[in-house]
């Protein structure tokens, strides 16, 4: 009985390994990428999957800020508030706010999850996860234009948003996949004589994976490889690969590549289990951006409930 449990064990760990294995071949099938909104995204999973949500047995809360291509006028900025927390009964609830500037455009969302975990085995968790909100657009086009035309007048609207999750996780060991933006949604309209165009907020699905080794019980070193692939339809592909380290459970160091774009140093501390303040710093790669740089800030706020310990008690592995 004993050589069947630790044959399992083994096939197990193997077939784990393999996964995430067959995520990170991807990259090199993949040919050119558009930039993911944050490089801490797996601080922050919620905001990308709403199966995560409820994925640990705490109340979590993220404050994360990103300022692109810095002196730039005009140059990307967002901004995330995220909370989410899980009940006894399995189900995880949780809700989102994004700011998102660019040029022009203000593009500001607010979104409520909901997810339900299935055990599969001892340390195996099965999540479904749906996430709607809506959310509120301007366009002050008229700004950035001398011509006196009413067709480049400001406007101002919104839409809904609708997406999905799924997510399997263990103890050291996760693979997700999820949507937003299932339907595609008009951001701005002009209106001439002749057609109407529209701006369009087009659907993301995303594959993520990652898992946390062991690497020295001495020294407490846990190394947390992870990935994530991003598919816009009529857009390129966009492709993450990070190595972080966490060091005596205080103190955690990473890069992150992104394909074919741009490079990251990221550093974070962790105060008492429960405070997690990182920093992440983004190089691009190309020619034209080698002058620009991104700087993103994020604070993680991990609350103990212990009415939430007699479900599912083992967390999720991510970050």
């Amino acid at each position: 009985m004993t050589n069947v449990i630790i044959t399992h064990i083994k096939f197990t760990s193997k077939l784990k390994i393999g996964i995430f294995c067959f995520l990170l071949l991807n990259v090199f099938f993949v040919y050119a990428q558009q930039a993911p909104h944050y490089a801490q995204y797996f601080y922050n999973m919620q905001v990308l999957n709403p199966a995560f949500v409820g994925s640990k047995s705490d109340l979590n809360a993220a404050l994360l800020t990103r300022r692109q291509w810095i002196n730039i006028e005009g140059a990307p900025e967002t901004s995330t508030f995220s909370v989410n927390t899980r009940i006894n009964s399995g189900f995880g609830f949780g809700a989102t706010v994004i700011s998102d500037k660019i040029g022009l455009v203000d593009n500001t969302s607010l979104n409520f999850d909901v997810s339900y975990t299935i055990p599969t085995s001892e340390f195996g968790r099965l999540s479904f996860g749906v996430k709607s909100g809506v959310a509120f657009f301007n366009n002050d086009l008229a700004s950035g234009i001398t011509v006196d035309d009413e067709i480049y007048a400001s406007t101002t609207g919104q839409y809904d948003n609708l997406g999905f999750g799924f997510l399997y996780s263990s103890k050291d060991f996760y693979v997700g996949l999820s949507s937003q933006n299932l339907f595609e949604s008009p951001v701005f309209r002009l209106q001439d004589d002749v057609q109407t165009v529209k701006g369009l907020e087009r659907g993301n699905y995303f594959l993520t994976g990652g898992m946390s080794i062991e690497l020295s019980k001495f020294s407490d070193i846990v190394f947390r490889p992870s990935t994530m692939i991003k598919y816009t339809p009529t857009l390129p592909v966009s492709v993450d690969i990070n190595a972080n380290f966490i060091l005596n459970k205080k103190y955690e160091i990473g890069v992150s590549y992104r394909h074919q774009n741009s490079l990251s140093a990221m550093v974070s501390l962790i105060i008492n289990e429960k405070y997690r303040i990182g920093y992440a710093y983004e190089n691009y790669l190309s020619s034209i951006g080698q002058n620009l740089n991104s700087h993103e800030l994020i604070l993680r706020i991990d609350l103990k409930l212990e009415r939430n310990k007699r479900w599912l008690n083992l967390d999720c592995c991510s970050f």
